[in-house]
């Protein structure tokens, strides 16, 4: 039996040589070995905390992706993808270099996949102390409102704490929450997430970024408008020997908005410009938002009215009126009006050229007005009702006595 199995035994092991390479062609044939690519695969930072506890922060500057290529055979290859591997990074290891190697773990059967490349990557990171800002939460609004409605008061009444790196927390001008109005008709509540923006408007990436509060309450008043009449009057009289010649002003009409009660009661907007002393023409803008009644709004970005006041030197004309010629107001009930007075009264007026030129004596309609006045002998101031810029540059008066009839 020895001698059987011992017969010819050089060409019985290369004949088992042979079957194991045969099964090892036929295998790699029908089922190779094939390598896989993997791109841009960010790594998992491990133990972050235990930087944190030293009141540091860490920024990654380089390896916060990887690339590297498995082998596996075609079988198990076609199926591979990258969650099959664990990228992480222990920082809680870091080396005096501030770096860290990149593990690369393969979560099936270690046997039937090996990284073939991309092994003995490191992270290099950079450590920044950790500072805490306080910050105030802005409404920034976006989308439209219908027309005829108003943004009167967007408000989140709210300061955050925001803790990170100091070079990212210097950089911080504005925290904002973004609030979409479009298709609003009426005063809400919302709950927004905050966004941390730099001076020129820029938002900043929140990686190492911790915020007190992830979710702001902004509350946004709407209210209805209206478009009012706005009326401009200037007051007062200028230096002796100048007069007000004309006023011109934009806009003639301005939009507020307002509860809607309070809205009902109003239809213009008066302003009066003080002119006294004045010698020369007056340009000023006013603030309208000042002027409204509290818990009025102006509507739109322009908030001012530009005013123009022409001042000039006043000319003067004169002409001569009899009492006659004198209409007398209020006369009290029961009582008779005789004139002391006898001769032509003078009346100085005064104003700007061109109205002046076109003045007649028609247009003058002197007065008395006797309200309140009793049985006796006055002196009454004349009045004029004439209309413009013009006015009775003298004090005429008139000299009467009051009888019962």
């Amino acid at each position: 039996m020895k001698e059987k199995l011992t017969r010819n035994i050089g060409l019985k092991i290369l004949a088992i040589i042979l079957a194991v390479i045969l099964w090892l062609v036929i295998t790699n044939v029908d089922d190779p070995i094939t390598k896989v690519n993997f791109s841009n695969i960010k790594v998992d930072v491990q133990n972050a905390d235990e930087i944190k506890a030293l009141n540091q922060v860490y920024n990654i500057t380089e390896g916060a992706t990887i690339d590297f290529t498995a082998a596996a055979k075609r079988s198990v290859a076609e199926k591979l993808n990258k969650d099959d591997f664990r990228i992480t990074a222990d920082i809680s290891k870091l080396s005096d270099l501030n770096t860290v190697t990149i593990n690369i773990k393969y979560l099936g059967n270690p046997y039937d996949v090996t990284v073939i490349s991309g092994l003995n990557q490191v992270m290099k990171v950079e450590l920044e102390n950790l500072v805490e800002g306080h910050f105030k939460v802005n409404v920034e609004q976006t989308g439209d409102l219908a027309e005829g409605l108003y943004v009167y008061e967007k408000t989140a009444s709210t300061i955050i704490r925001i803790s990170g790196p100091k070079s990212k927390i210097d950089k911080i001008a504005n925290v904002v929450v973004n609030v979409d109005v479009t298709g609003y008709t009426k005063s809400f509540n919302s709950i927004e997430e905050p966004k941390v923006l730099d001076e020129k408007g820029k938002e900043i990436d929140s990686t190492n970024l911790s915020f007190s509060k992830n979710s702001i309450p902004v509350f946004i008043g709407i209210y209805n408008t209206k478009t009012i009449n706005l009326d401009i009057t200037p007051t007062g009289t200028p230096v002796s020997g100048y007069t007000l010649s004309g006023i011109e002003y934009e806009p003639q009409t301005i939009e507020v908005a307002a509860e809607d009660e309070v809205l009902a009661g109003i239809d213009d907007l008066s302003i009066s410009e003080d002119v006294s002393g004045v010698f020369d023409n007056v340009e000023k803008e006013v603030n309208l938002q000042e002027q409204l009644p509290s818990g009025v709004y102006l509507v739109g970005d322009n908030k001012t009215a530009v005013v123009n006041i022409s001042v000039e030197e006043a000319k003067t004309k004169e002409f001569t009126v009899l009492p006659s010629e004198i209409d007398v107001k209020n006369l009290p009930k029961g009582m008779g009006l005789d004139y002391l007075t006898t001769g032509p009264i003078t009346l100085l007026l005064s104003g700007p050229k061109k109205e002046i030129d076109e003045i007649s004596k028609d247009d003058i309609k002197p007065y008395i007005d006797l309200t309140n006045y009793s049985v006796g002998t006055y002196s009454v101031i004349i009045g004029s009702e004439i209309t413009g810029y013009s006015k009775l540059g003298n004090v005429p008066s008139v000299n009467i006595h009051l009888i019962k009839q």
